[in-house]
């Protein structure tokens, strides 16, 4: 069993990071945590995890800072960069500090799991434009965080600012949802995604 920790702080992100590599990749146990410190003491605690993803943009040390602490405490352990971000020399400054791949959020979770097999079999992972996206779920990761508020009832509006996106960037998520899932509004999308085991049942807030 491959054992995979994601290091990144934002709870809601981490969630859905978390159950769609366990649905994907369900022969590995996938952990977490909330900083780099924690990522650093849990990788203390145990010595059998195979790979560390690290988000760009963490609390106290950034993720190029992260990855090279990673690899000199822990030199065995496969590391991914996480990033939301389009900035084009980003790939190659991951890669200059030591990731064996770069993982955009904007790639659909397939495509995700793809990339980390590669790493967990020893490889590096370097997208191919134009390469077809594997089978797996339809939405991007950032789709899939929209998704789960929509399940809990968000507005347009809340959505925007849970994800400290513009609410016409939340519009553009929801619409975008609803025609990868074949739904015509928000209640068919969240049945559909539950049937397909995107997200988990509906939680009202309160």
């Amino acid at each position: 069993m491959s054992r995979i920790l994601i290091v990144d702080d934002h709870p809601l992100y981490r969630e859905g990071m978390v159950g769609a590599l366990k649905k994907e990749l369900s022969d590995a146990e996938v952990l977490e945590a909330g900083s780099a410190e924690e990522g650093f003491a849990l990788l203390e605690a145990r010595h059998d995890v195979d790979m560390v993803l690290i988000d760009l943009r963490l609390p106290g040390m950034d993720g190029f800072a992260a990855l090279a602490q990673f690899g000199a405490n822990h030199p065995s352990v496969a590391r991914v960069l996480l990033s939301g971000y389009d900035e084009p020399d980003l790939a190659r400054r991951a890669f200059d500090s030591g990731a064996s791949a770069f993982i955009h959020k904007s790639m659909t979770v397939g495509e995700v799991a793809r990339a980390l097999r590669v790493v967990l079999d020893g490889g590096v992972y370097l997208p191919e434009p134009g390469a077809a996206a594997p089978e797996g779920s339809p939405l991007t990761l950032r789709q899939l965080e929209v998704l789960r508020l929509l399940g809990e009832g968000y507005t347009n509006k809340e959505i925007a600012n849970a994800l400290d996106i513009t609410e016409r960037t939340a519009k553009a998520h929801v619409a975008a949802i609803f025609e990868a899932l074949g739904a015509d509004n928000r209640t068919q999308a969240v049945v559909a995604a539950q049937r397909m085991g995107l997200i988990g049942s509906a939680v009202s807030r309160a």
